[in-house]
């Protein structure tokens, strides 16, 4: 922080309500620089949270009953390269599911402030359990209907997470993370070796979970004799457990449980002495975020048909963190905004068009609202493109057969003007592996210089992520995605650690 920011002389007086007896002047004088809101996106939001909130919700429960069919148009689904509207719809669904596996993780992690790395292990348990009496696995022909299996597997992986708590109440940070994290690893490895287990009353193996495969042909979600069976029914079934959960895990948290919950988190040595039981705080946790993935669990496992040990791994846990990391812990709709970004837009990048719009615009957005006043934006994209246009000049005259690289025609026009200012030869796909990691470290360079060399650095970066798109990431989506996730989350966490909706906690050591 510089010693700008960090002198008293600049900050705005604090307003009287902000001073109390006991309260620590610059606490308050941050709080108030928290409010403090300039620019289209500080008036953007200021309106928006001046909304009621019941009818935020409303909104955008709207949104989501009335987005299959709007893009069932055919426009949208040629714009983004798609031929069916059900790919659009499944994805919806998935991402529905996921908004409420995040929540109930931040139960236990952003409420409660309990890190553990077990959490998708309730996951998969409650889609083995719905495999096990929901289908002819076991082979006794009886098949628990939907009503009654879903409430009673919720209710054991609860149990099952009081129990995993008990266990593990007194470890508290890293060994709590350790203990949860060999619990879920152990689940994974469980469910792919048991194929052959020997019972000392029976004269054969058992099959328990046909190992990597998994167990298929699952039963359907039937509640009061309706099947649901297509990827538009379980949109809409997911979207109505997402509204119970997010109804129910807002007035939990507006309960004395969750204010105990925060109370916990922010210092459990205090909260203890203040009389909170916070071992049965810590059990409720992992009891209520068991539950929720239990539910997710056994709905996800009928609508896939099947459960395998790969959905529920370590890549999965990484997946829902990011999720709430990237949103806010702590915060339903970021948990929601996280999971719409993490399940979209890997399949929004699928598409070449589209990615390379997303990926300039974005870019071209992060500038404007990092770079003030706007004659330092038009200085550092001019100085880019000038820059480029002078050196493509220089290395055409100095070697004429260097810039003779084509890169593959598809794309838009935006990508054909970006390539007429880049030098690219013949094996740009070796220049464009490079570029990424240059462009990287010359990003973190102009994050961490704080000298006028930083918006050289600047757009060196910028240089380098339009050549490596260009040359590299747009025919690779596999990797692109994986960069533009991982790129924004590091460039998030520099920027705004406390995720796009979380709140910021100040606090003196």
């Amino acid at each position: 922080m510089d010693a700008e920011q960090l002198s008293t002389e600049n900050l705005p007086e604090p307003a009287p309500e902000d001073l109390r007896i006991g309260s620590d002047e610059w606490v308050a004088q941050a709080g108030r620089r928290q409010r403090q809101r300039t620019g289209l996106s500080g008036a953007l939001a200021k309106r928006w949270e001046a909304i009621p909130a019941a009818w935020r919700m409303g909104v955008v429960a709207i949104l989501l009953i009335v987005a299959p069919l709007v893009t069932n148009t055919g426009p949208v689904l040629g714009l983004l390269g798609i031929s069916n509207n059900d790919f659009i719809i499944r994805v919806g669904a998935t991402f529905l599911a996921f908004s409420i596996l995040a929540i109930g993780l931040n139960v236990v992690v952003g409420y409660a402030g309990l890190l553990d790395l077990g959490y998708v292990a309730f996951f998969g348990i409650a889609g083995y359990a719905y495999a096990y009496i929901s289908s002819d696995f076991i082979g006794t022909g009886v098949h628990v209907p939907a009503i009654i299996s879903v409430p009673l597997i919720v209710i054991f992986t609860a149990l099952v997470g009081w129990f995993l708590g008990s266990l593990s109440i007194r470890l508290q940070g890293d060994y709590l993370a350790i203990v949860t994290l060999g619990f879920g690893l152990l689940f994974v490895q469980l469910t792919t070796t048991l194929t052959r287990v020997n019972f000392f009353w029976l004269d054969r193996p058992v099959d328990l979970t046909r190992g990597p495969n998994g167990i298929n042909n699952l039963d359907e979600i039937a509640l009061f004799g309706y099947e649901f069976k297509s990827n538009l029914e379980y949109y809409y079934l997911f979207l109505v457990l997402l509204g119970l959960v997010v109804l129910v895990v807002h007035h939990l948290n507006q309960s004395r449980l969750g204010r105990a919950w925060r109370a916990m988190r922010e210092d459990e040595l205090a909260a203890e002495v203040m009389g909170m039981p916070t071992r049965n705080l810590k059990l409720l946790a992992f009891a209520a975020g068991a539950a929720i993935a239990a539910l997710t669990g056994t709905v996800f496992a009928a609508w896939q048909g099947n459960v395998i040990p790969i959905r529920y791994n370590v890549l999965a846990l990484i997946n829902l963190y990011a999720m709430i990391v990237l949103g806010g812990l702590g915060s339903l709709s970021g948990a929601v905004i996280g999971a719409f970004i993490f399940t979209s837009l890997p399949e929004v990048l699928r598409n070449v068009e589209v990615a390379g719009f997303l990926f300039y615009v974005g870019g071209l957005i992060g500038l404007v609202w990092w770079l003030q006043p706007s004659r330092r934006l038009v200085a550092v994209l001019g100085g880019t493109i000038g820059g480029g246009l002078l050196l493509k000049f220089g290395v055409n005259m100095i070697w004429p057969g260097f810039d003779v690289g084509v890169v593959p025609a598809e794309g838009s026009f935006l990508n054909q003007w970006v390539q007429s200012w880049l030098v690219i030869p013949s094996d740009f796909q070796t220049a464009g592996s490079i570029a990424i990691a240059a462009a990287i470290l010359a990003l973190f360079l102009a994050l961490l210089i704080k000298s006028s060399w930083r918006w050289a650095s600047l757009g060196v970066a910028i240089y380098l992520l339009a050549f490596a798109w260009e040359t590299r990431l747009a025919t690779e989506p596999a990797v692109t995605r994986i960069l533009v996730l991982g790129m924004t989350l590091v460039v998030l966490m520099i920027t705004r650690p406390q995720g796009l909706l979380g709140k910021l906690r100040v606090s003196i050591v």
